[in-house]
């Protein structure tokens, strides 16, 4: 167990003293070399005493080991952990006395007092990585007071902890409603504050910014629900920072009801977002009232109202419904009128026009009788009997029908109504009605 090179020692001896260590020394080392051999098998020995079995993904956790000096002639000066590739220490501590190496790293050294003792314990906070390379071994080495750095063995094999579960990704904030080709942000009409994907470990606990998993990490967006036909644009992939990914200028070029956004990253499960509507523009009705317009090849649209302080939307297509049998001629109109926040203003009322181009009613071949006006609201609403439905849109049920004339619903009962339809002089057919909160509207 002890060197036995200790009998060795300078200064002047007996005769016999010097004849035994003579025979000593020549027995100890081969002839070429000047000092003893400086191999001990078991003179240090790191025993750990916590150890989990499994390291969760991203998750800290706490290990220790007993550390045994079997030699009683010298003692360790430094000790030197490595934890498996990509585990982060986050801290340690040894005997009262110990100063630590800077931390975070993956491998933490340990300057150890003289006076630690033959037995101490030394513990380390590690944080286990997302995605886990193909060693989970530790790793330890020391130096000791005579210099010697092969001397610091475990007890057994060299102890290894498995990496179990996955990261995964969050959204830190939900997209908000906004205009087309404009920046995609958590608060109403481009406000509010950049999306933010958050790293999660295994536990769905954020990541600890010490983690090296919590940096660097390429974070991409795309469009998982796409109503519109759309396209993303702005930077879509993302180096995370501190544990999150902040995107702040996606912007989306058509308009559309239930858009999602998807994030993805690798060896992390994705995440997909709440669903969010891009509206084709957004008005600020200002002191009074408010208007907006939009059109395609095939439809015109308006809505305006009174709502002093408050917002009217507009978008034309990136919705699909109908009314039982009967089916949509023009695009869908989506329109509501919106607080600064985004919220709806339940039973507001507005008045709003959809106009069918020529070349859309002329292959049509319909008499003017024959054009109404499908339209979907989250409220309940008269229709004409026989094409009452509900229907998903965007992740919220909808009432669907076709919309009765204005002069059958009470005025007592403030309703979607249709005011009148009519046959411009260029032969476009143009419908004019009541909305009421959320509508949508199409011929």
């Amino acid at each position: 167990m002890n060197r036995n090179s200790r009998l060795f020692r300078s200064g002047l001896m007996s005769g016999v003293g010097v004849l035994v260590a003579g025979i000593a020394f020549f027995f100890a080392a081969p002839p070429q070399a000047g000092q003893a051999s400086t191999y001990c098998s078991d003179c240090y020995i790191v025993t750990p005493t916590t150890f989990p079995a499994t390291a969760g993904a991203g998750t800290s956790n706490a290990y220790a080991f007993q550390v045994t000096n079997n030699d009683p002639h010298e003692h360790l000066v430094g000790l030197t952990f490595t934890a498996p590739a990509d585990f982060v220490i986050t801290s340690a501590a040894g005997p009262s006395g110990t100063t630590v190496s800077a931390l975070p790293d993956s491998s933490v050294t340990l300057n150890l007092p003289s006076y630690a003792g033959h037995t101490f314990t030394v513990d380390i906070t590690a944080l286990a990585p997302c995605v886990a390379a193909g060693s989970e071994t530790w790793s330890v080495s020391g130096v000791d007071s005579r210099g010697e750095t092969n001397e610091v063995q475990w007890s057994s094999a060299p102890p290894s902890v498995p990496v179990t579960g996955e990261c995964s990704l969050e959204f830190a904030g939900q997209p908000a409603e906004t205009a087309v080709n404009s920046d995609i942000l958590t608060g109403f009409n481009s406000t509010g504050s950049a999306l933010a994907v958050q790293l999660l470990d295994a536990n769905k606990d954020p990541l600890n910014q010490a983690d090296f998993s919590a940096t660097g990490i390429p974070v991409t967006v795309s469009i998982q629900a796409n109503p519109g036909a759309a396209t993303l644009s702005g930077t879509t992939t993302v180096n995370s920072s501190d544990g999150a990914a902040d995107f702040g200028n996606l912007q989306i070029n058509n308009a559309g009801v239930g858009y999602e956004l998807a994030a993805n990253a690798t060896g992390f499960t994705g995440v997909t977002s709440a669903a969010f509507t891009i509206t084709g523009q957004i008005r600020a009705c200002g002191t009074g009232s408010c208007t907006a317009s939009q059109s395609t090849p095939t439809t015109a649209a308006s809505v305006a109202t009174s709502s002093p302080g408050n917002f009217v939307t507009l978008g034309l297509g990136g919705v699909s419904f109908s009314c039982n049998h009967y089916n949509a001629v023009s695009d869908v109109a989506a329109f509501d009128v919106v607080t600064s926040s985004g919220t709806s203003i339940t039973g507001s009322s507005s008045i709003a026009t959809l106009t069918v181009s020529p070349s859309a009613v002329r292959s049509a071949h319909r008499p003017l009788f024959f054009w109404q006006l499908c339209y979907a609201s989250q409220t309940p609403f008269p229709v004409i009997p026989g094409t009452s439905g509900t229907t998903v849109i965007g992740g919220g049920t909808y009432h669907t029908g076709l919309l009765l004339p204005c002069s059958l619903i009470s005025p007592r009962h403030p309703a979607p109504c249709l005011i009148s339809r009519q046959l411009t002089p260029v032969g476009a057919v143009m419908l004019k009605f009541v909305a009421l909160g959320d509508p949508f509207g199409h011929t």
